[in-house]
């Protein structure tokens, strides 16, 4: 439903566009049909992944809507790199006005290996058709075992990395805060059992972002309390990636723009062993 606002909204503001950008007085030419729109969605023989968008409608502006942005590209190339059904919306620009074709749905069943392979990836899920559990960094003794607390705080210009110790204001209890996974087997798939908190918990979908170093989860929230969760402004919003490394993993959630709570995470297998 998110989508197909989201969708309303860009071909709206297509419309108010070209409205804003013609005289003040003027007559509108004919107003193409929906048989007019020629396009083609072709799949890539070598890579199911990989969509090849053709615009065939003569003298006309495209407009096209995919799952992953936006283009007005006679020709485009896109890559949707995890399975589902997806949409494609077509548009071009009429005299008359703009004119929408009737959606283009269609279903993916594969992960783009190639979309996978950069080392982020690999460090926060283990790699293709692959699963890797992470913990927050304190146990049931107060002990943070990779850095010196399980959060440290931030904002425009500064960071403070305290010790939990010296943090008991901060309404963060020693425990076992659960796991939570993150993995490539048939989907980019994230499943959150937070211990401490159950109401946390959930199982859902993610994006990675490593050129923006930024990650999202849909469906659930990676772990994290009540102390200083309730003041992150949208746990479905993106997060900074601070760090990422075979054991370890620095999440920024913001609390606004200028303020924001760093957690801290080690793998469940550093978590074991130390």
């Amino acid at each position: 439903m998110k989508n197909k606002f989201k969708i309303l909204y860009t071909l709206l503001g297509l419309t108010l566009l070209f409205s804003a950008c013609t005289p003040d007085k003027y007559e509108l030419g004919p107003m193409l049909s929906k048989s007019d729109l020629l396009f083609t969605v072709t799949q890539d023989a070598s890579n199911p992944n990989i969509f090849v968008l053709n615009s065939e409608t003569p003298n006309a502006q495209p407009y096209w809507v995919t799952p992953v942005g936006t283009s007005t590209r006679l020709t485009d190339t896109i890559d949707i790199p995890f399975p589902g059904k997806d949409t494609i919306y077509y548009s071009v620009e009429s005299p008359g006005g703009i004119v929408t074709a009737d959606p283009y749905v269609f279903d993916v069943t594969t992960i783009d290996a190639a979309y996978v392979s950069d080392s982020m990836w690999i460090y926060l899920t283990g790699g293709m058709d692959k699963s890797k559990t992470w913990v927050l960094d304190l146990d049931a003794n107060g002990v943070s075992k990779y850095f010196q607390s399980p959060v440290y705080f931030g904002g425009t210009g500064w960071e403070w990395d305290p010790a939990w110790t010296d943090i008991p204001w901060a309404n963060i209890p020693a425990g076992d805060y659960g796991t939570m996974t993150f993995d490539l087997i048939g989907n980019a798939n994230f499943t959150s059992d937070n211990k401490m908190f159950p109401e946390l918990s959930g199982t859902g979908k993610f994006m990675l972002f490593p050129g923006k170093s930024e990650l999202i989860t849909y469906g659930a929230q990676v772990l994290h309390g009540h102390g200083q969760g309730d003041n992150v402004a949208n746990w479905f919003a993106k997060m900074k990636v601070k760090s990422i490394g075979k054991d370890h993993l620095q999440l920024i959630a913001y609390k606004d723009a200028d303020n924001w709570i760093i957690y801290n995470y080690i793998t469940k297998d550093y978590y074991d062993s130390h």
